[in-house]
């Protein structure tokens, strides 16, 4: 895979995470009868996907430099 296209990939993988974040919420919401999980759900795919994102932008990093 190229340069330019593993970086254009990681907006994709940001938004993965926190719409998967927020439907695994709101599958929760309508399983316990809550309001809040969807929620819970968005702001924890957020910051899982930030953490992916800088994670992939080291082992990408790292790779230009060799």
């Amino acid at each position: 895979m190229g340069k330019a296209a593993a970086y254009m990939s990681l907006p994709f993988l940001l938004l993965a995470a926190i719409g998967g974040g927020y439907y695994a919420g709101e599958w929760l919401d309508q399983h316990f009868g809550t309001k809040y999980w969807n929620v819970a759900g968005l702001i924890l795919g957020f910051g899982l996907g930030l953490y992916e994102l800088m994670r992939q932008l080291k082992i990408l990093e790292r790779r230009n430099r060799d």
